[in-house]
């Protein structure tokens, strides 16, 4: 094995010492060539894994799969396929697990996961029909396999196969009494998580299955039958575990949004000391951990780039010179290990990238105004409607105000906060419930109707697919009363929280929920009436042509949310009809949570690339204009 001192040199020069004769020296591997790219803006990568026989896949932002067979230089890409054609089930990949030489299985963002056996000439899916509504979500880098066992962590729970899917083992919320849909295939269910919500897993080499959900870490020594709950006691806290990796040499690492824990070997979980030189503490947040061959300390990726460990302790931050050029060059997803010589793969939203080299989108930097600097938000008067205390806070990072999932669905007219059924929703301001019942599709509804106005018009938020209401018509709510309970009732393929706020010139709440009327006329993007997540702002802006009038669909690209990774953000996109211009900011689309920092967004305008600087500051709105 390399020695530890050894590992800080692993990206730059061999080892010292003596090497072995040339003859059985192995075959130097050339790095992968780009994935292709035919928008320019880079391929945004979600998952990077090596199969057995030495191919390279990259799961993608709505792009399907890229797979680089070990014994080619060209990528072949895996997409969705019409009806009845063997192909995946979605083009938003974001995990993988090759538990033989053949047998490749992915997880998608929203619609299952699959598998085949044959290198990926074929596949067979888990959708909807063999699932029900439930198991759609695959956590990010959420599947993994030890000898013929299959691990899929889910919003909904854990799963486990170890017969290629013909038989499950589902591992779901303690107290769990509620009915399961007969189509899901579960041949046991074990009621034993504290949340079935999980953001992270792997399975250590001693066997023990570590999963990390809404509530913290949850850890089962034989196969998922039972499981324990690491807490306080253990150094472990009651928080958002988005990732956990255990190491050759059985140490246990997990990451909380802001913390990264190391096994103290003394039954407790301490804080690990990073000594990142030139950083006061994380710069970015975590979403990976992956083992480093070799070495104690594994690779921590973060949204700012990559830290390694060097074998003493120390750890060092790579990929920073490209995220200064351009941001999303550094926003990391995953990493993986190629080689030999070994080297680490950075996964990022512009595509994949050696770490040390600093390479990302070559950028003219001509025309590039000074950063646009932010300004004191005009109604950010509204609280989260889900506590982070109680489940995810987050704002669905792919299905946004507006958005079509890049084509995929119909426009969204508010923003969605996946959780648990039962989680409870919150009133995001005082006022009086207008409306308490069933909306379109038989989604059981709430709507209120706020004290403050917008100058001369109404405000309204209205919260939809609940599984229970807890309020009715009249009755008075303050901000942060339990208005009713996640569900998943009327157009709804999983559990969640559809939040919307309306602008009105009328007070008559039928404009605001009818059961005849799916797109509301009122609606207005939330993220500029949500208080930001601390630490982070919101950026709007309007993109132009030549002519003064709005570019609908337009992609910006270049600002970073870290979080939700389980939904993630790639780009924004501006409204089309459906979505409507806030009465304040008359914007053509808005992003809110954006860490604290300065980026550089662009768009394409009448096949013209526009490029603007902007600063994001906590709790403030930073507005842009783009035109050519």
């Amino acid at each position: 094995m390399m020695g530890r001192k050894c590992l800080a040199l692993l990206f730059v020069v061999a080892c010292a010492g003596s090497p072995p004769p040339r003859a059985q020296a192995p075959e130097r591997r050339p790095l992968p060539p780009p994935l292709p790219d035919t928008t320019g803006w880079g391929v945004h990568i979600l998952a990077l894994g090596m199969a057995r026989d030495g191919g390279l896949w990259a799961g993608t932002y709505g792009r399907g799969i890229y797979q680089l067979p070990s014994d080619s230089r060209q990528w072949l890409n895996i997409t969705l396929g019409e009806a009845n054609e063997p192909a995946i089930s979605w083009n938003f990949v974001n995990s993988f697990a090759f538990p033989t030489d053949s047998a490749i299985w992915y997880g998608t963002v929203g619609n299952g996961f699959g598998r085949s056996t044959d290198g990926g000439r074929t596949w067979a899916n888990w959708t909807i029909d063999q699932l029900g509504p439930q198991w759609q979500y695959v956590a990010h880098n959420g599947m993994t396999s030890r000898g013929d066992t299959v691990y899929i962590a889910t919003a909904d729970g854990l799963r486990l196969t170890w017969d290629g899917g013909r038989t499950w083992r589902c591992v779901i919320a303690e107290g769990n009494t509620a009915a399961a849909d007969p189509r899901d295939g579960c041949a046991e269910r074990i009621p034993a998580l504290p949340s079935k919500y999980l953001l992270s897993l792997d399975v250590g080499p001693d066997g023990r299955i570590w999963v990390g959900h809404l509530r913290g870490l949850s850890v089962s020594a034989d196969a998922g039958a039972t499981w324990t709950h690491p807490g306080s006691e253990e150094g472990v806290p009651a928080e958002r575990v988005r990732a956990v990796a255990g190491t050759p040499d059985s140490l246990v690492w997990f990451a909380t949004e802001t913390e990264v824990y190391v096994d103290s070997l003394e039954g407790r979980f301490v804080p690990a000391t990073l000594r990142l030189p030139g950083w006061r503490g994380l710069p970015g947040s975590p979403r990976a951990i992956v083992a480093t061959p070799g070495a104690a300390e594994p690779s921590i990726v973060l949204s700012f780039g990559m830290a390694a460990g060097d074998g003493l302790g120390n750890f060092r931050m790579y990929y920073i010179a490209a995220g200064d050029e351009y941001r999303p060059a550094a926003d990391m997803w995953t990493m993986a290990w190629w080689g030999p010589p070994l080297w680490p793969l950075g996964a990022s939203a512009v595509g994949m990238t050696r770490v040390l080299a600093g390479e990302g989108l070559r950028i003219d930097r001509t025309g590039i105004q000074l950063a646009v600097q932010p300004a004191d938000p005009q109604h950010t008067w509204f609280r989260r409607p889900i506590l982070g205390a109680e489940g995810n806070p987050y704002t669905d990072g792919t299905y946004r105000y507006g958005s079509t999932m890049g084509g995929n669905f119909q426009q969204h007219q508010g923003v969605e906060f996946n959780n648990p059924a039962g989680t409870p929703v919150r009133a995001v301001g005082d006022g009086v419930v207008a409306f308490a019942g069933d909306a379109e599709q038989g989604s059981r509804t709430v709507a209120i109707l706020h004290d403050r106005r917008w100058q001369d018009r109404f405000v309204y938020s209205t919260y939809y697919h609940n599984s229970t209401i807890e309020v009715a018509i009249g009755q008075r709510v303050s901000t942060g009363d339990v208005i009713a309970r996640v569900g998943n009732t009327g157009r709804a393929t999983n559990e969640h929280l559809h939040l919307e706020i309306h602008v009105t010139p009328t007070q008559d709440s039928a404009a605001v929920v009818n059961a005849e009327e799916r797109f509301p006329p009122y609606t207005v993007n939330p993220e500029l009436w949500l208080e930001p997540m601390p630490g982070t702002g919101i950026v709007a802006g309007r993109v132009t042509n030549s002519a003064g009038q709005p570019v609908p669909g337009a992609r910006i690209y270049g600002l970073v949310r870290p979080y939700p990774a389980e939904t993630p953000y790639s780009f924004a996109e501006t409204y089309a009809d459906r979505g409507h211009g806030d009465p304040a900011y008359g914007e053509h689309f808005a992003v809110g949570d954006v860490p604290a920092g300065d980026y550089l967004l662009g768009v394409d305008v009448e096949g013209e690339r526009v490029w603007r600087r902007v600063r994001v500051e906590a709790g403030k709105v930073t507005f842009v204009e783009f035109s050519p």
